[in-house]
């Protein structure tokens, strides 16, 4: 993803919407468009009124001033931290660590290694792909599972469409397996073990 237009950054909340999907972006971007509409409104509407003082209007002003600079340069900084160089290389160095530590059949170490990718950064597709193929292999087909569907949702996930539809034939195919070997250990109705 490039870099974002300057005037984005106009807008309190309107970046981390843009370049990530945050929900926290939204929430910012719908306070501060209330806030500059009390503003405007109670300075240039109510003025008869008299619903809000001079005072009032003037501390309405100067925390949308505040707000305002505030979130330009806190978004600029998030922007350019995120795009940083060496930013970059520690993802990377994560998810190669990752990756080695799978190789090694090290699941736990490669498992940690990823949700630090993805706790950084939540929509990193190869990180979710990668943990799907952990978890199955370390058994946890239930949590695998999950984890693919969460996968699936994410609209980036289309070009590895057919590494998902890999690892849902793998899921089903070892929990099929395992629902065979509860079954079969379950005592018929009149108290001995069925074998399979």
């Amino acid at each position: 993803m490039g870099r974002m237009p300057w005037a984005v950054y106009l807008w309190p909340g309107l970046p981390h919407i843009w370049k990530r999907g945050v929900w926290f972006g939204l929430a910012v971007a719908v306070g501060f468009a209330v806030l500059l509409n009390l503003a405007l409104a109670g300075s240039l509407v109510w003025t008869e009124l008299e619903l809000l003082s001079a005072v009032g209007r003037s501390y309405i002003w100067l925390a949308v001033a505040i707000i305002w600079i505030g979130s330009a340069a806190f978004s600029f900084v998030w922007d350019h931290r995120r795009d940083n160089p060496c930013h970059a290389e520690t993802e990377n160095d994560s998810f190669g660590e990752a990756l080695d530590q799978y190789l090694q059949q090290n699941w736990y170490e490669a498992e940690r290694s990823l949700n630090n990718l993805l706790r950084r950064n939540p929509r990193d597709i190869d990180a979710r792909l990668l943990l799907v193929s952990v978890l199955r292999r370390a058994g946890r087909l239930r949590e695998a599972t999950g984890a693919l569907e969460r996968l699936s949702r994410l609209e980036e996930s289309r070009k590895w469409e057919l590494e998902i539809d890999q690892e849902r034939r793998w899921l089903t195919e070892a929990v099929r397996p395992t629902e065979n070997e509860e079954a079969a250990s379950e005592p018929s109705p009149n108290g001995e073990r069925v074998a399979a």
